[in-house]
């Protein structure tokens, strides 16, 4: 069949841009920050530079959206913990989706990369930051606000359970 001309249909553009990210998420894991060129994430990605810019104006634009692909796979609450009413169960089972999302390959790679260049690059932490806060402590502090176990307009006690929850992974 002839070649479709003119514009691709949106749903296959959006699979489009999240190949780029997996595939960029895949490169900055193997290579670091610094090491990675937008060149490289195109040829990569099966894209000219020209869509890559066009997508994420810069490496840091693109860095970002990287990370929070990530940030969106954490593990949500259902509102009101589970059909069974068990909040004890609920958390229990969060912290092992929690903890199964932090231990994936590129996850688990893009913490260390964090830790390895974020001195040098002080914009990734704000990229880091950005996508811990809007994706797990924000939407975890509102669960436990409507049971109770956290105060209105404060996050401390969320992030108190997140640093229980993960220091058997920050220990190993």
């Amino acid at each position: 069949t002839p070649a479709r001309r003119g514009r691709p249909p949106a749903e296959t553009t959006r699979a489009r841009q999240v190949h780029l990210l997996d595939v960029a998420r895949g490169i900055f894991v193997r290579r670091g920050y610094r090491a990675t060129t937008m060149d490289e994430v195109a040829a990569a990605a099966g894209l000219t530079k020209r869509t890559l810019y066009a997508w994420h104006r810069d490496k840091e634009a693109l860095f970002r959206a990287c990370v929070m692909i990530g940030a969106e796979r954490f593990p949500q609450l259902a509102p009101d913990g589970d059909s069974t009413g068990d909040l004890r169960g609920a958390l229990e089972r969060f912290v092992i989706a929690l903890h199964h999302e932090l231990t994936r390959e590129d996850s688990f790679g893009m913490g260390a990369l964090f830790q390895r260049e974020a001195q040098e690059f002080p914009e990734l932490a704000a990229s880091i930051q950005r996508g811990h806060l809007d994706h797990l402590i924000a939407p975890l502090a509102a669960f436990l606000r409507r049971h109770g176990l956290e105060e209105d307009g404060s996050i401390e006690r969320t992030m108190l359970f997140v640093a229980m929850a993960l220091s058997p992974l920050h220990n190993t």
